[in-house]
């Protein structure tokens, strides 16, 4: 492994051992998880899907070893953030203006 790999693997380990999701996932897993998802109002995010993509979701966290609650949070934030900048883009090519400008609220 060349240096400037090793830093950067260094710097997402701290990032990530930072945020502590891992601490997070055995807290809702256990005794007191129902009480903490009352006091700070979490709310359950969920869908059916068939067994392949659910299999394939299991892969993929255990080849990144995390949590599927953390994996899908993950996706989930990426794919907020991907539709919101398709769409402001798409409005700003076809009206010229930003989205914001014209629905915005104004100051």
């Amino acid at each position: 492994m060349k240096l400037n790999q090793f830093a950067q693997m260094r710097g997402f380990s701290f990032a990530y051992n930072r945020m502590n999701e891992a601490m997070l996932d055995m807290t809702l897993n256990g005794e007191g998880g129902d009480r903490i998802r009352e006091e700070f109002k979490l709310k359950r995010l969920q869908f059916d899907c068939t067994p392949e993509l659910y299999s394939e979701v299991e892969s993929v966290c255990a080849l990144l070893e995390c949590s599927k609650r953390e994996f899908l949070q993950m996706a989930v934030r990426e794919a907020i953030d991907k539709a919101q900048s398709i769409f402001m883009d798409s409005f700003k090519e076809v009206d010229g203006r930003d989205f914001m400008d014209v629905y915005g609220v104004e100051e």
